[in-house]
């Protein structure tokens, strides 16, 4: 049984790449190609089907060949900047690798949560600060989700094997503020520039389709009492993203690293949520159907 599952997998993501590096070849870039076209359409595929992957991974969408290109095709209508995907260039390629971390660290996150060793901590220190730094859309949602998960497990925080890569968040939050220290001391001091940030911001989000369909999905839930319980299962059984995505809405009035990058943040982590809120329709559906 596992090994069938593993060759469905193996063959699925091979289609996704395929399926992807065939777009890659048919849809002309904007501006030209940055380096040879077969190495460019390579690196940016593999980066995708890395992020279908881990984000399939998280979201336990994995189990079939119908959930794993769900999450594709989910990803590619949802994503922020998923325009970026097909421009084959340097801002492309960082931002997928940057949202690739972040379902990677995450994971990474939950897996050695529980566990206590002593190897890798200097490579987890480093992963925490590049993916915290790599991206301001993400970095201080990120942030605040892991310092509330230390203070809430102060005790046997440094027991754990996970401290590094909240320490290197840290750090990596803390130089992206420290590079806009100017602009956010500014918006931090002053009420007039966050009420006005905020009004944008907002006005913003409710013409990204990410944004307005997981609000609609999630008030559709948050509508009877026995989809409140639901919600409250989906925060729990995704407590970290949950957390990333709440902080993400609370440091939207403030905006220290600008405001694209704070709607950005709050898109992420929100296709994160609306992934995990169909996927748990779509689990009701086939019960109901079976």
């Amino acid at each position: 049984m596992k090994d069938s599952i593993l060759w469905t997998r193996i063959f699925t993501y091979a289609f996704i790449f395929v399926g992807v590096w065939i777009g890659l070849a048919v849809y002309p870039p904007i501006g030209g190609y940055i380096w040879e076209p077969w190495t460019i359409n390579f690196c940016t595929t593999g980066l995708f089907t890395l992020f279908v992957f881990l984000s399939a991974r998280l979201a336990r969408t994995d189990q079939t060949a119908i959930g794993i290109i769900a999450t594709a095709v989910f990803i590619i209508f949802f994503c922020p900047g998923e325009e970026l995907f097909f421009d084959r260039n340097e801002s492309a390629l960082l931002e997928l690798s940057s949202q690739c971390i972040v379902p990677f660290f995450i994971g990474q996150y939950n897996r050695t949560s529980q566990k206590n060793f002593h190897r890798w901590y200097l490579l987890m220190l480093l992963m925490g600060i590049f993916c915290s730094y790599t991206h301001n859309g993400i970095t201080i949602p990120l942030c605040g989700a892991f310092v509330w998960l230390a203070f809430q497990r102060h005790e046997r925080f440094f027991r754990q094997a996970c401290w590094p890569m909240v320490v290197g968040v840290i750090i990596g939050t803390g130089l992206s503020i420290w590079k806009q220290r100017n602009n956010s001391l500014n918006m931090a001091t002053d009420l007039e520039v966050i009420s006005s940030v905020t009004s944008i911001a907002l006005k913003t989000l409710w013409e990204t389709k990410v944004f307005v369909a997981s609000a609609l999905l999630t008030g559709y839930f948050l509508s009877a009492r026995r989809g409140r319980k639901e919600i409250l299962y989906i925060s729990r059984r995704h407590y970290v993203l949950t957390l990333c995505c709440l902080f993400s809405l609370f440091t939207l009035p403030f905006a220290p690293l600008g405001i694209e990058n704070a709607v950005t943040g709050v898109c992420f982590f929100n296709m994160f949520w609306l992934l995990f809120l169909s996927q748990h329709v779509a689990e009701k559906y086939l019960k109901r159907k079976i």
